[in-house]
């Protein structure tokens, strides 16, 4: 696959991405130089003790990243199969964050990333390593039809080759 570059595609429902998902993050994730980034101001419903985002949040932002960057690689929709992270220094509520996520290797069968969260001055705070299997034939269809076509992203059919519709 050549390299892409640009605003990666959002759905309906992920709560994430989703544009629909009335209690979703609603955020963009864009790839450059096969790196999938978000930027992201946490929020005070982020919080997980008094001035501390939820670690939860956090792993969520990170596997966001990293299943993309699985995605592309792959040329096919993943779901994780292991994530692993470890926090350096807390996330704080109400700071901008960079959340990055990239691959190290990956076969037929499994893909392996990792990831980072990192404060504005470029120092990390999580860092997380995962394991991106193939989605099972059974829910591609589904994932499919819930993506969202805006001029403004990649097409999902550029990046999600094997599974394009003609």
């Amino acid at each position: 696959m050549s390299e892409i570059s640009g605003v990666l595609p959002w759905t309906k429902s992920c709560f994430v991405c989703g544009e629909q998902n009335p209690d979703g993050l609603r955020l963009r994730s864009r790839i450059e130089d096969g790196r999938v980034f978000i930027d992201y101001r946490t929020r005070e419903r982020d919080v997980g003790y008094r001035h501390i985002v939820h670690g939860g949040i956090a792993m969520t932002l990170l596997d966001e990243v990293m299943t993309w960057a699985a995605i592309v690689k792959m040329e096919g929709m993943c779901v994780a199969a292991e994530l692993t992270t470890r926090l350096r220094h807390p996330v704080e509520v109400g700071v901008l964050i960079r959340v990055e996520g990239w691959v190290l290797r990956s076969s037929k069968r499994i893909c392996f990333t990792e990831g980072v969260i990192l404060n504005e001055s470029g120092g990390v705070l999580l860092s997380a390593s995962g394991k991106y299997m193939p989605m099972p034939e059974e829910g591609l269809e589904l994932c499919e039809k819930d993506f969202i076509v805006n001029s403004k992203a990649i097409h999902p059919s550029d990046i999600i080759r094997r599974h394009a519709k003609d």
